[in-house]
């Protein structure tokens, strides 16, 4: 009989539906069994005379054994199909046997055949049973054509071919039942390809056994010639199949290359490849087991991951420990050496597969054992030929996972580059591009909402006073509080869309409130402030910051996103001028940031440039009256804008980054007056202002030092001013500069004293040589004289300490007399002179000396 015969114990190592196929196939083996016996007891009943010639039934049986063992090969794309020549004796049994005999010889010829060829159990029962099936049909078939025509005659012919068709028929109807029972799904009534191509194997092995029959009836000489056209036949038919075998390799290959190069993601391509190479083979599973990982793949391909598609079903992942690996029947594999399980390769090793096939697969970053088993019930055991096709394969698909692999670095590069182009490297936040793109979206939807602008109020003090790590860590700090809860006041389920907070750049942060009122976004900010200001945890101490937000709610129909950043902007400085800490944008506002964005684009060319001036306010010994120094006092005219108040100038130059550079240029300018004024012969000293962030830079010594130098200063003619406030900002470092510029010989004065928050012990501790009274004070000593109570403690202090006292604002001859009297040393104010250019201060000296003269 032509066609595979039916692998039904591979059906216990399929994938097992709700009913066991196993019991399935015992139940279709038993239907078989009782029709192949009606069959057989109906083919028996009717008295038939012997034929003419008799064949030893002994005979017979080695011819149908030898007739199912030697079979021929088909190759093609989806496998190789193999045919037997058992038409042959069974035409022949037609013919020269009983029905008896034809029975016993078809039946056990078929099952010794079927157990020299290694079947057991259902498999073995199963075509027994359709031995004896498809030799009751032949007979009845054969019988009731033939109608008693001799053997050689046409009509015999014509019964031979019938019975050999049927039985054919009945096979294949067989045995894709039992394929389908196995597979655990409906049979189709389709004729499978391989069924078509029996069936015409079957026509010619029929025609060739008539053949034989006339030729022993007519000429058995005959038969050697035939022998020898046979055997020509046979050579070219091994030249055919070579050539087809080789067609149909590069059929598979092609295949498999176009169904698996189509997958770029890694993990579908693992897929492709085991579904592919499982379809290519027939077989129910398909496995990759890992043997050196390469994590930064994914899990899928960590060490001792076992990735495994059976047919029809999903990928299954699994881990392999090292005994496993080293117990399992593909263990030669790891090592290199190609395992085959089959008929002929039998696996020494406990619960391994049927049959199956096993190779080494190498990649650049990965090392694993490929391998399929079980290959489907209807086909040959896996052999040789098979290892030679998936060992093609197998180096075909290490270059289609490693492709995947490089595709899904080179995608994964990309999201990655992605995310940093729209996230900050520092905060992970998202950054002003992302931020600008989710304000257009909400503009889009035009559900209103706010736009929320924050920086902090003194960040720059930290980075200057405890290294940029602080600031760094306060920047992620300050996110994360931001983030939090923003994220916490959307899961409150206020049934607007999440918000969207952004680090802009340095210590700017936005905050995006899709679909909120105004009110509700102030509101927000008063929590969001509160939120950020919570004290700070830092290295061995615990930093408290301040922090400006501004408001910029988003009016119906807007669609500019600069526009709204602006209005927020606007509203943030107006709350850091206030102090509020949150302020909501009004139109009013804006002209307020154009003119700080004016004086903060046109500072530093003033800078450059010398675009400012000093002006200086005599100081004079409180007793004599005689002129013993000035104040510098930095002066700024702009052109649009006129006069700009001084702290606007040093606020603006501490925004901008460019106070040092200020500092310096007013120390030097002063300097240079002071120089010029001593050419002339008048010896002043000069008091200078600095700032906080000034006295905590380590480098300010060196300049100073600098700049006495190449004016020819001495040292002990320049004052430097600095407040309460901005000594205990950073006690320690504002020390350690101090100290330097007091070793150096400067001057070191305490200005606005008794308005800060000092501790006298860091008072004490500082090198300060003067203290200077805030014109508060003063003022109110003018009013009441009663009211020296507090002027009296400072100079009691200041004497006690070792500091001469300068009294400012003094605006009256009775308020320069009271403070004398109190005993202040040095007297600033009005009553002396008002501030004035420093080139005037020469003149002004020469005037008042002739007044003093001539009076």
């Amino acid at each position: 009989m032509a066609g595979p015969a039916a692998d039904v114990g591979s059906s216990r190592r399929a994938r097992r539906p709700p009913r066991s196929p196993r019991a399935s196939i015992w139940m279709l083996t038993a239907v078989l069994a009782v029709v192949g016996a009606v069959l057989a007891v109906v083919a028996l009943l009717p008295e038939r005379p012997e034929p003419e010639i008799g064949w030893p039934l002994p005979v017979m049986v080695v011819l149908f054994l030898v007739g199912e063992r030697v079979v021929a090969r088909l190759p093609s794309v989806e496998g190789a199909h193999t045919f037997t020549f058992r038409e042959v004796p069974a035409v022949i049994g037609l013919a020269y046997l009983n029905p008896l005999e034809y029975l016993l010889a078809y039946v056990v010829g078929g099952t010794v055949a079927a157990v020299a060829s290694g079947q057991r159990g259902p498999k073995l029962a199963f075509n027994t049973a359709l031995f004896v099936v498809e030799a009751g049909a032949g007979v009845l078939v054969y019988e009731l054509v033939r109608q008693g025509a001799d053997v050689a005659e046409p009509q015999a012919w014509l019964a031979s071919f019938l019975a050999v068709m049927g039985t054919e028929v009945v096979a294949a109807v067989a045995v894709t039942g039992a394929i389908a029972v196995s597979e655990g799904r409906p049979p189709t009534f389709g004729v499978p390809e391989w069924a078509r191509t029996g069936l015409l194997a079957a026509v010619i092995n029929t025609a060739a056994a008539v053949l034989v029959v006339v030729l022993i009836e007519a000429r058995p000489l005959a038969l050697l010639v035939l022998v020898v056209v046979l055997a020509a036949v046979g050579v070219g038919y091994r030249h055919y199949i070579s050539l087809v075998d080789g067609y149909t390799r590069v059929q598979a290959l092609y295949r498999f290359v176009g169904s698996t190069g189509t997958s770029a993601e890694l993990p579908e391509a693992l897929s492709s490849v085991l579904r592919e190479a499982s379809g290519l083979l027939r077989t129910e599973r398909a496995e990759l087991v890992v043997l050196r990982g390469a994590e930064d793949l994914g899990d899928d391909w960590r060490l001792g991951t076992a990735l495994s598609l059976r047919r029809g079903g999903e990928l299954e992942r699994r881990q392999v420990g090292p005994d496993e690996v080293a117990r399992a029947w593909w263990a030669p594999a790891v090592t290199g050496t190609p395992v085959v399980l089959g008929a002929g390769h039998p696996s020494p090793v406990a619960g391994a597969p049927r049959d199956g096939i096993a190779v080494h697969l190498v990649s650049e970053t990965y090392r694993a054992v490929f391998l399929v088993t079980d290959r489907h019930l209807g086909n040959e055991d896996l052999g040789e030929q098979d290892l030679q096709l998936f060992e093609t394969l197998s180096a075909h698909a290490a270059v289609t996972l490693e492709r995947a692999r490089l595709v899904d670095r080179l995608r994964r590069v990309a999201a990655e580059r992605e995310h940093d182009a729209l996230h900050d490297a520092l905060t992970g936040l998202p950054n002003r591009r992302a931020f600008n793109e989710a304000v257009a979206r909400a503009l889009a939807d035009d559900r209103g909402g706010a736009v929320l602008l924050m920086d902090l109020d003194d960040f720059k003090d930290v980075n200057d006073t405890l290294g940029h790590r602080a600031g760094d860590e306060l920047l992620q700090v300050t996110g994360r509080r931001l983030r939090d809860s923003v994220a916490a006041s959307s899961a409150a389920g206020d049934g607007c869309p999440p918000g969207t907070v952004a680090r802009l750049g340095g210590d700017e942060f936005a905050v995006l409130l899709p679909g909120v009122s105004a009110a509700e976004a102030f509101r927000r900010a008063r929590g969001l402030l509160t939120t950020v200001v919570a004290p700070v945890p830092m290295q061995d101490l615990t930093l408290t910051t301040t922090a400006s937000f501004g408001v910029a709610p988003i009016p119906p129909g807007a669609r500019d996103t600069d526009e709204l950043l602006v209005h927020a902007d606007v509203a943030m400085y107006a709350a850091k001028s206030t102090g509020s800490g949150v302020a909501t944008y009004v139109p009013e506002d804006t002209d307020a940031v154009h003119r700080r964005l004016a004086l903060a684009g046109e500072l530093p060319t003033a800078i450059e440039r010398r675009g400012f001036e000093v002006w200086c306010q005599p100081q004079t010994d409180a007793r004599t009256g005689v002129v013993t120094g000035v104040e510098a006092l930095l002066r700024w005219w702009h052109p649009g804008y006129g006069w700009v108040p001084p702290a606007e100038v040093v606020a603006i130059a501490e925004r901008t980054g460019h106070l040092g550079r200020l500092t310096l240029a007013v120390l030097q300018e002063s300097l240079r007056l002071r120089a010029s004024w001593a050419a002339e012969g008048h010896e002043l000293d000069v008091s200078v202002n600095v700032t906080a962030r000034d006295i905590s830079d380590l480098t300010l010594p060196d300049s100073v030092a600098a700049l006495l130098a190449a004016t020819g200063t001495p040292p002990s003619a320049l004052v430097l001013e600095i407040t309460e406030s901005g000594v205990m900002s950073d006690p320690e470092r504002s020390l350690e500069v101090l100290s330097a510029l007091s070793r150096l010989g400067v001057g070191v004065s305490v200005d606005d004293f008794g308005t800060g928050h000092s501790s006298l012990a860091y008072l004490e501790r500082l090198p300060v040589d003067e203290v200077k009274i805030d014109q508060s004070f003063v003022r109110r000593l003018e009013r009441e004289a009663t009211d020296s109570t507090v002027v009296r403690s400072i100079v009691l202090l200041a004497h006690d300490l070792g500091m001469r006292v300068v009294a400012e604002g003094v605006e009256s001859e009775v308020a320069r007399q009271r403070v004398q009297a109190l005993g202040c040393e040095v007297v600033q104010g009005f009553v002396v002179a008002r501030p004035m250019p420093g080139d005037q201060v020469p003149g002004w000296l020469a005037r008042r000396r002739t007044a003093t003269a001539t009076s």
